[in-house]
């Protein structure tokens, strides 16, 4: 029945012509800013972080886009399985593919480390466009009901989903088999983070990355894809941190957040996390800075 209701909706939104489906998407901004206050709040907070010499205008204005850019995301989700390959490959962009196949020519598997920056979920297909098998870590999405038909979809878009619940068992063979595996790191599935410095606070973050280099040998990309407009995006692969250049996994984890952040912080209009990522500094700072409040997404 989920596979019946999910299928429907993605026939739907994808039948709509896509100035429809992205002016929906943008007139949609503030009902979410004003009608989800537990989000709205998340993210002032984090912009308190992010931007803090920023004053409240320029932060409730960029939470504003943050929003826009999350509803147009979910647009393009639900018109993703619908689009062919040369649509794909025509609306994408794609800037260090060779930093792709250079780290996979080694024969261990590549990790890719990426945050919700623009279209996330843009990214995994390409890179099963360019035909390889995609392991990528996603807990629940859109809700427990739909979780399963969003995973077959998925899967036949060549990504293998694989819980949060598996550890990295399934994750160390697909390194081993030598496919590429996407851990998505400012989200908030994973079960033993490790400390880091993020935007100069102390964050708890996933230990993936920097675990799964060291055992594996495997290099770690960096890497997004953001949208330049409405159907045009560009997704880009850095150069690979390599696990035997760095004394520690600890290193290498601080490396892989290091570079997040800048790409976080050269996007934050388009980072969709609605969910405080940080303990309120002392003294209240976030409050301060922009009269937001800790709250529970």
């Amino acid at each position: 029945m989920s596979r019946l209701v999910y299928g429907s909706l993605t026939a739907l939104i994808s039948g709509m012509p896509a100035w429809l489906g992205y002016l929906f998407a943008d007139l949609l901004t503030e009902v979410h800013f004003r009608f989800f206050p537990a989000r709205r709040h998340a993210a002032l907070a984090n912009l308190a972080v992010t931007m803090p010499r920023a004053g409240r205008r320029d932060r409730v204005r960029i939470a504003r886009r943050m929003m826009r850019s999350y509803n147009r995301m979910m647009y393009e989700f639900f018109r993703l399985p619908h689009l062919s390959r040369a649509q794909l490959l025509a609306s994408v962009e794609v800037e260090g593919r060779e930093h792709l196949e250079a780290a996979l020519a080694r024969g261990r598997g590549v990790i890719l480390a990426s945050s919700h920056i623009g279209n996330w979920e843009l990214a995994g297909v390409m890179i099963a466009q360019f035909g390889y098998a995609l392991h990528a870590v996603a807990g629940v999405q859109l809700g427990r009901w739909l979780t399963g038909a969003v995973r077959e979809t998925k899967s036949e878009l060549s990504i293998v989903t694989v819980s949060p619940e598996d550890g990295f068992r399934k994750l160390l063979r697909a390194l081993e088999h030598n496919d590429p595996v996407a851990l998505v790191v400012d989200g908030d599935i994973y079960q033993h983070g490790v400390d880091v410095e993020f935007f100069g606070r102390p964050y708890r973050f996933p230990a993936g990355p920097g675990v799964l280099a060291q055992r594996t040998g495997a290099q770690v990309i960096c890497g997004y894809c953001e949208r330049l407009s409405p159907g045009r995006f560009r997704m880009v692969m850095e150069k690979p941190l390599d696990p035997a250049a760095c004394a520690s996994t600890a290193e290498l984890n601080q490396a892989v957040a290091t570079t997040i952040e800048r790409h976080i912080r050269e996007h934050l209009d388009q980072w969709c996390i609605f969910r405080p990522m940080w303990e309120p500094a002392p003294g209240g700072a976030a409050e301060h800075a922009g009269g937001a409040r800790r709250v529970e997404a």
